[in-house]
């Protein structure tokens, strides 16, 4: 199959090639307007659980107080209630509640409710409620100009504007670290190919797959929500593996062309059919990776794990489809202006007997054990910081100090009571109408349990609006509204058909223990017959979220490791090199996760990234940096494994294949690694601190797997198993062999020749000196 496309590829090169311009200038057009269609990572959840529930029916039918913008307003010589400020704010406010865009706005001036003042005196918020007719982040950006004053101190956040100042962030950073990598990226290039031609071509197969990944990631967005997020991680998965795969393929073709230059039908056919089938295994192994991401009932990871897939893939077929274009217009022109020679000098070719990196897996393999236990101490001395990890949910606190939306966030949580979070919202759904006089008893009997709760401090709701009421009354004003017309809004406000809900404030910050003990409290009260009661807020969504978690990672990871395990036993054959290089990826990410404990939980590294430690890791970001770091690092595995089994099917030395294994993709593991590394690397310099987590994180895995695990562990390690390594019951053998995916090569290193065997295609080719 990819000798037959190598072929069409060659014999159509210039149609081919009008047809993938077209593509590309089309998906570039179509997804440079992915960002505007993205939504912000402030918030994560899982639908079906309780708190989610709960604050679907908030918003949908209990929403009189939604709160979509929070003006912040201050003065550092004026009180909020001295006359020169309210009259600043009244006109502001005036202004603001005239406009189609605005449905409610809750102040002071308005309600005389204290808590909208700072403990200080001199400030206070505004609640703002947009319109749902149209887009919210449009409704807003008509509003903005308006919310300013000559007199007030203004600052602007909520969830709708922290939603469109992560999404500008995040394209702000995303410009940024392009234009970090790339120049690192072309020098590096340069140096590992040495020709500028050959150079650009990863350079050029990184924008195709970009461009067509962000067109795939627009057409997600018109199925699931999508976080912006997602940009950042298409853009490094997709630029990286692009260049890697580029790598891979450009390397082969120019060992091929040694054969015959003239052939370039042939060394094409033959680059396809060698190194494309290792990208196919390769792309394979990424994407089955990320699939466990779609396990997790979270919106984000689900929508992440999409778009991290589909540019896995196009990356793949960007370099089995487009590249082979490329290379079958330059032929040997691919080495064009190639200044190595000026820097090399010509030396006798040599046996893969007579390289730096099989003279060090012999010195690794001399000291197995003492290397083994070396490096296994070492990568569980990095990781122990992670058994002191702690995690929380992302909120507006990911933003840039300096940002708005991170300004409105803090002062809430640290000058404003009842504002830090400390909200519980309990959803009552009842059996009719919630305003019934049954209901109303039923509802008086559950309010008075809730509030016996040691750490609640106030409880509203239908039946304690006014403490000097009786249950009897409010069953008399709700049949009767006439009688009472102000009590009887209050229905309006925490009542519609079935539902009713519970406002329940507390003293404790949303994230502190104390607050979780209430949440699981007020779960466990016994409620009246026909009541079904749904307790959300803050707090209850983080537990949830952890819970969903907890139940999700078993899973995902089965579905992971295994997949990983049958690829790796389809390979080579063994059901012992799967289960230890799933033993050394694991080692690895460990001392992964204790680096992001100590840099970023611990805040060690907090001057020189310029982010402020919040005490905890965003929860989600073990996951995500797990699944994209386990996937590239087989990616690794795959191409190293494949040169170890070869020479060991050839050989039957398990000590031998392991050397000339390493010899034979070192240099190349190592580029291809040092080159990821960059792209994914220059995330790290984002203003975010969730683009930060992944970036280093990713990063961390890959420099560990490539020196750590790749140099030391895998050679050592293998050479203690000795023929073990390539064990397997019989009929797994027999079963390996008939559907294995293993490619037919054998090498005469001594003659100095290969001998590739493609279908029915046998040629002989001169050993390319490595």
């Amino acid at each position: 199959m990819l000798t037959w496309i190598g072929r069409i590829l060659y014999r159509f090169r210039v149609s081919a090639l009008l047809v993938a311009l077209a593509i590309t200038v089309a998906a570039a057009l179509f997804g440079s307007g992915v960002f505007n269609a993205l939504n912000g990572t402030t918030t994560i959840e899982d639908p079906h659980s309780q708190s989610s529930q709960g604050q679907v029916l908030l918003d949908t039918k209990l929403n009189a107080d939604a709160v979509d913008v929070v003006i912040l307003m201050s003065s550092p010589t004026l009180h909020a209630t001295d006359p020169a400020f309210t009259q600043a704010a009244t006109q502001v406010l005036t202004t603001l509640k005239a406009r189609p865009q605005v449905i409610s706005l809750a102040s002071y001036y308005s309600t005389q409710d204290t808590s909208l003042l700072s403990r200080d005196g001199h400030a206070t918020i505004v609640l703002v409620q947009l319109s749902a007719k149209g887009d919210k982040s449009s409704n807003y950006t008509a509003i903005a100009p308006l919310i300013a004053s000559p007199t007030l101190h203004i600052a602007v956040g909520g969830s709708v504007v922290a939603d469109m100042q992560f999404n500008q962030q995040v394209s702000t950073d995303l410009a940024f670290a392009e234009s970090i990598t790339l120049p690192i990226v072309i020098v590096m290039l340069l140096f590992i190919f040495g020709s500028p031609v050959a150079a650009l071509l990863p350079l050029l197969i990184g924008g195709i797959a970009i461009a067509c990944s962000f067109s795939v990631l627009r057409i997600l967005t018109n199925f699931i929500s999508v976080s912006s997020f997602a940009i950042n991680v298409t853009s490094f998965i997709g630029l990286g593996l692009a260049i890697d795969y580029s790598l891979f393929i450009v390397t082969r073709f120019r060992e091929e062309l040694l054969v015959d230059e003239g052939d370039v039908r042939g060394a094409l056919q033959r680059t396809m059919t060698t190194a494309g089938r290792t990208i196919i295994f390769s792309g394979l192994t990424v994407g089955t990776s990320l699939l466990a991401l779609l396990l997790f009932p979270e919106v984000l990871l689900q929508s992440i794990g999409l778009a991290a897939i589909a540019t896995a893939l196009v990356a793949m077929l960007a370099a089995l489809l487009v590249l082979p274009i490329f290379l079958a217009l330059l032929g040997r022109r691919v080495n064009l202006f190639s200044f190595a020679r000026l820097f090399r000098r010509r030396v006798p070719q040599r046996k893969a007997t007579q390289g730096l990196w099989y003279r060090l897996s012999y010195r690794v393999m001399r000291w197995s054990l003492p290397v083994t236990v070396v490096t296994v101490a070492l990568l569980l001395f990095l990781g122990s910081p992670f058994l002191h990890a702690s995690f929380s949910t992302a909120d507006e606190s990911v933003l840039p100090s300096a940002s708005s939306s991170a300004i409105v966030l803090h002062q809430l949580k640290h000058n404003f009571p009842n504002q830090n979070g400390s909200e519980i919202d309990i959803v009552i759904r009842t059996q009719g109408d919630a305003i019934t006089s049954a209901n109303l008893a039923a509802l008086s009997t559950y309010v008075q349990k809730v509030q016996s709760l040691a750490g609640i401090t106030s409880v509203r709701s239908l039946v304690n609006v006014d403490s000097r009421l009786t249950l009897a009354a409010y069953q008399q004003i709700y049949a009767q509204p006439a009688a009472n017309p102000q009590v009887a809004a209050v229905a309006h406000l925490l009542a519609n058909g079935n539902l009713s809900k519970i406002i329940v404030q507390t003293n404790y910050a949303f994230t502190s223990a104390d607050a979780q003990r209430i949440v699981r409290q007020l779960r466990a009260l016994a409620v009246p017959a026909g009541f079904v009661p749904l307790v959300t807020g803050s707090t209850a969504a983080q537990m949830d979220l952890f819970a969903s978690l907890r139940a999700s990672i078993p899973y995902a990871l089965l579905v992971m490791i295994s997949a990983i395990f049958v690829l790796l036993f389809l390979m080579t054959g063994s059901l012992v090199i799967p289960l230890k290089a799933v033993i050394l990826n694991v080692l690895s990410l460990s001392a992964t996760f204790g680096a992001l404990v100590w840099i970023f939980q611990d805040g060690h590294l907090a001057n020189v990234l310029g982010f402020q430690s919040v005490g905890s890791l965003d929860s989600t970001q073990p996951v995500l940096i797990f699944a994209i770091a386990f996937g590239l690092s087989m990616d690794y595995e795959v191409f190293l494994l494949s040169r170890i089994k070869e020479q060991f099917d050839k050989t039957g030395n398990n000590r031998e294949a392991v050397a000339t294994g390493l010899q034979r993709t070192g240099q190349l593991i190592t580029s291809a690694a040092l080159l990821l590394t960059v792209v994914v690397g220059a995330f790290a310099t984002s203003k975010l601190v969730l683009i930060q987590q992944i970036g280093l994180g990713v990063a961390l895995a890959i420099i560990m797997d490539a020196t750590l695990v790749r140099i030391l562990l895998v050679p050592a390690m293998m050479n203690l198993l000795g023929t073990w390594n390539w064990w397997a019951p019989r009929p797994l053998q027999a079963l390996q062999r008939r559907i294995g995916l293993q490619e037919h090569v054998t090498v005469n290193m001594e003659e100095g020749y290969a001998v590739l065997q493609v279908a029915d295609v046998e040629q002989e080719e001169p050993v390319a000196e490595r």
